[in-house]
C-alpha cells in the first residue's frame, strides 16, 4: 500500500514536471515575440528630412493666435485674432497662472463659456511658467523646432512627450476657442499625424534657408543667441 502511494506521488511530480517543461518552447515563443515587437519599434529607420517636413507642416498651427497668444513675448497673454495685449492686464506670475488676486481661474474655467467672445476655457488653463516661458515669437523654423527638443526649454519633455502634450484638451482647445474666435484651420487629425511623424522619424529640425526679416511676421525677430527668455516659466 505505501509502495502505491510513492508510486503515486512520483507520478505525480512526474507529470508536474512535464507539464512545465512543455511550456518551455510556448514561454520562449512568447519572449521572441515581444523581443521582436520591441526591435521593430526601437528600429524605426530615422528619417531626417521625413522629420523636418513634418515639422514643417506643423509649423502654421504654431504660428497662429491660438497658440501664438501664449507663446509670444512680453510676461503676458495676449487675446483675438489680432493678438492684442490681454485687456484685464493679466501678468504671468510665478507659477504662470496670473498674479495677485488676479489669476487666470478667475475667469477661465476648464471649458468656454457660452456666448460671443465670452471667457475662454479648457482644464489646465495657464501660460508657461517664467521659468520656462516657451517664448518662439521670432523664431525662425529651425530655432523654434530647436526649442521644442530642448528639454531645458520645453518643461523637461523629450519628443514623445511632446507629443503627448499635443494630445491635452488645453492644446485641442485651439480647435475649438468658442464664439468670435478663430479655430486653427489646419485639420487636428492632420498636426497631431504630422507631429507623430517628427518624432517617430528622429526630430530632425528643418534648415533655415533664409534667415526671416521683421516683414516676415510683422514684429522684430529675435536672434537665436541672443534670445534669453525673462519671464520664467510658463
Amino acid at each position: 500500500m505505501k509502495n502505491r502511494r510513492s508510486i503515486s506521488s512520483l507520478l505525480a511530480v512526474a507529470a508536474t514536471y512535464c507539464f512545465l517543461f512543455s511550456l518551455i518552447p510556448w514561454v520562449a515563443a512568447r519572449g521572441v515575440e515581444r523581443t521582436r515587437a520591441l526591435l521593430v519599434h526601437e528600429g524605426i529607420p530615422r528619417d531626417d528630412a521625413g522629420a523636418a517636413a513634418a515639422f514643417e507642416a506643423i509649423v502654421p498651427v504654431l504660428h497662429h493666435p491660438r497658440c501664438m497668444n501664449c507663446h509670444s513675448a512680453g510676461d503676458f497673454p495676449r487675446q483675438g485674432d489680432n493678438s492684442h495685449p490681454h485687456t484685464m492686464q493679466i501678468r504671468r506670475g510665478s507659477d504662470g497662472q496670473g498674479a495677485n488676486a488676479v489669476r487666470c481661474s478667475t475667469c477661465h474655467q476648464d471649458h468656454n463659456l457660452a456666448g460671443l467672445h465670452m471667457p475662454p476655457g479648457a482644464p489646465d488653463w495657464h501660460l508657461p511658467s517664467p521659468a520656462m516661458p516657451m517664448i518662439w515669437e521670432g523664431l525662425t523654423d529651425h530655432q523654434l523646432c530647436e526649442l521644442f527638443k530642448d528639454p531645458h526649454g520645453n518643461g523637461h519633455r523629450t519628443p514623445a512627450q511632446i507629443v503627448e502634450h499635443m494630445h491635452t484638451p488645453l492644446v485641442l482647445w485651439g480647435w475649438t476657442p468658442g464664439d468670435g474666435r478663430t479655430p486653427v484651420p489646419t485639420s487636428q487629425h492632420y498636426f497631431l499625424a504630422k507631429i507623430q511623424e517628427w518624432a517617430e522619424k528622429g526630430a530632425a529640425c528643418p534648415v533655415d534657408v533664409d534667415a526671416p526679416t521683421s516683414e516676415t511676421f510683422g514684429f522684430p525677430v529675435i536672434p537665436i543667441t541672443s534670445y534669453k527668455p525673462t519671464f520664467g516659466p510658463e
